[in-house]
């Protein structure tokens, strides 16, 4: 093997400019591969985070109430009770979170824009309030009644600024004539993405409970977030549906649904009282879903093309290469070199450049993806569909791991048949054609 290696490494150097062109072509399949799949990665990762700041816990215990079968509002009347069943489940490193949910039409003079309305308790969320995008005034200020929180496209609708006052109207539970309540902007947030006006309304949980007529002790969800501790949230999910039921709780079969998309049906139902239901980031954000499968297809697609590239260019210089190199065979042949050794020797030509060639390439693009990373501002519609200003890129080891096995077997692959080739060279028919 050390003795096939040897010669595969001469005849490389011996042929240079044809080695490097071919690790040129390895070289950039291997980048191309890993910078691809890092946009992918890093897309997932920060839709995850958008999705998990603004709308969702990583696992949620949301509440839907009907007073009678024709309405519905996302609440749960006693959290207090939800609450005691889950604290004693909470995984190590996850924390409960309450928030609020409604929808809310808002109003600035004639102007108008209606949205999904967001509560939150400031105070708890204290720590976790520098991952909104504050393009100004400050989120703390919720703390304050009365106060609300808009996103840039709609203070922009609305034309109002920080110290404005916005009417809030919104239906309440049971129906009925419409709540309106006059708020104050406090802080205007950036842009979220394509989340849009799922997240554009924040105000804190007393603003919405007043707003919605919902009574103290009432929440719309308790989110269970856990950052980056490793927890498996359908099984969580399941665990936990297990115990509300156990507690007497009505709890609605998993969905793969956001709580907006379920409140339709559920309004169809002929129920009355209280369901919980539990869901997890991911059902809570699959109307987004087909940005992620998206990216992650067109990552595989330009991968396979990149490798089809690089098996056909291996294929046809190495087939040139078994024609130029009918002297050196012979001579291998005549010096008792078996067949089996040729195609050794082709193939661990190939795949020394495939190895060497990705290799470089994986390092390179791995190395650029991490400066360009966060640092490249995007424009509005593409940072829409990214869910971040800048460009989001997420390099592994495991990408670039992945990216020169890939290239790598797919180099062994071409040699297969310029090896078959140069191996069916009878030394005396490859002397002959000197």
């Amino acid at each position: 093997m050390l003795s096939l290696l040897h010669l595969a490494l001469r005849n490389l150097f011996a042929h240079r400019e044809r080695a490097l062109l071919l690790l040129g072509v390895a070289a950039a399949a291997g980048g191309v591969i890993v910078s691809v799949s890092a946009l992918s990665a890093g897309v997932a990762a920060a839709q995850r985070e958008a999705v998990t700041t603004f709308l969702s816990g990583d696992l949620n215990v949301g509440g839907f109430f009907k007073v009678h079968p024709d309405s519905i509002a996302p609440v749960m009347g006693d959290a207090a009770k939800v609450r005691a069943v889950l604290e004693p489940r909470v995984p190590e490193g996850c924390h409960i979170r309450e928030r609020g949910r409604s929808f809310a039409l808002a109003g600035a003079g004639r102007r108008r824009t209606s949205s999904f309305l967001v509560g939150m308790d400031t105070t708890a969320e204290h720590a976790a309030l520098g991952r909104f995008r504050v393009a100004s005034g400050s989120l703390e200020s919720l703390s304050r009644p009365r106060t609300l929180a808009l996103s840039t496209p709609q203070a922009e609708r609305l034309q109002v600024k920080l110290g404005d006052i916005v009417t809030l109207f919104a239906q309440p539970v049971g129906g009925g004539r419409r709540n309106a309540l006059d708020v104050e902007v406090v802080a205007i947030t950036e842009k979220a993405g394509l989340l849009g006006e799922s997240a554009g309304l924040l105000v804190s949980n007393e603003t919405l409970r007043e707003l919605d007529g919902y009574r103290p002790g009432s929440a719309g969800v308790l989110q269970l977030v856990c950052g980056d501790a490793p927890v498996d949230v359908d099984t969580l999910g399941d665990s936990l549906r297990t115990a509300l039921r156990g507690a007497g709780f009505h709890v609605l079969p998993a969905s793969n649904e956001s709580y907006g998309d379920k409140q339709m049906p559920l309004l169809r139902e002929g129920w009355r009282g209280q369901r919980l239901d539990v869901s997890t980031w991911e059902d809570e954000s699959s109307f987004l879903s087909f940005v992620t499968l998206g990216l992650a297809a067109l990552a595989v697609v330009v991968s396979a093309v990149v490798l089809v590239l690089v098996v056909m260019g291996l294929f046809v210089a190495l087939n040139v290469a078994v024609r130029e190199r009918t002297r050196e065979i012979g001579t291998l042949r005549a010096m008792g070199m078996h067949r089996r050794g040729v195609v050794a020797l082709f193939m661990m030509e190939g795949l020394l450049l495939g190895l060497v060639g990705s290799g470089v390439g994986a390092a390179l693009a791995s190395g650029l993806c991490l400066v360009l990373g966060g640092s490249v501002r995007l424009p509005d519609e593409i940072s829409n569909l990214f869910f971040s200003g800048t460009l989001p890129l997420s390099p592994s080891l495991g990408l670039g791991v992945l990216s020169v096995v890939l290239v790598t077997l797919g180099a062994g692959l071409a040699t297969i048949v310029p090896a078959a080739r140069a191996a069916s060279l009878t030394p005396r028919s490859a002397m002959e054609a000197l």
